[in-house]
């Protein structure tokens, strides 16, 4: 009758040599693997593994494409870059005053809605003195 000790020692002596046996016939499947693509002209996306990650024993694998992301709220026209409005903005909108023009879609890029923030920005401001001078500039100005 065997002990638990014996044979938990077995067991490791038996795993080094299936990872020593397995590395030995992985880098014989990897040199054929390596002809082949070369000699057929394959490409990473002809194989499929864009933005696959690479499995390492006893860690944790993100794999790409699966991160939460965000929906796009801002979009740079002349790029197409786009950006959820979440983390650090991105060089084409951190400079911008009015991030409005990147706006995609309807999030809030019509007249109307623009209006009304005026109206209430202007409603907010207009007990202050600065806010009555610019009401009475912004009066004059259009008369």
């Amino acid at each position: 009758m065997k002990t638990y000790s014996a044979l938990k020692a077995q067991i490791d002596k038996l795993e080094k040599q299936a990872a020593a046996i397995r590395q030995k016939e992985v880098s014989k499947v990897v040199a054929e693997l390596k002809k082949t693509i070369a000699e057929y002209e394959l490409s990473a996306a002809d194989l499929g593994l864009t933005g696959v990650a690479r499995k390492t024993p006893g860690r944790k694998v993100r794999h790409a494409g699966t991160a939460t992301v965000g929906v796009a709220k801002y979009r740079n026209a002349q790029t197409g870059e786009t950006w959820t409005g979440r983390g650090r903005p991105p060089a084409w909108i951190a400079g911008a005053e009015d991030r409005e023009a990147f706006l995609i879609g309807g999030n809030g890029s019509s007249p109307k809605r623009r209006a009304k923030a005026t109206d209430r920005t202007s409603r907010r401001s207009a007990g202050s003195t600065r806010g009555r001078k610019k009401a009475a500039e912004e009066a004059t100005a259009g008369a």
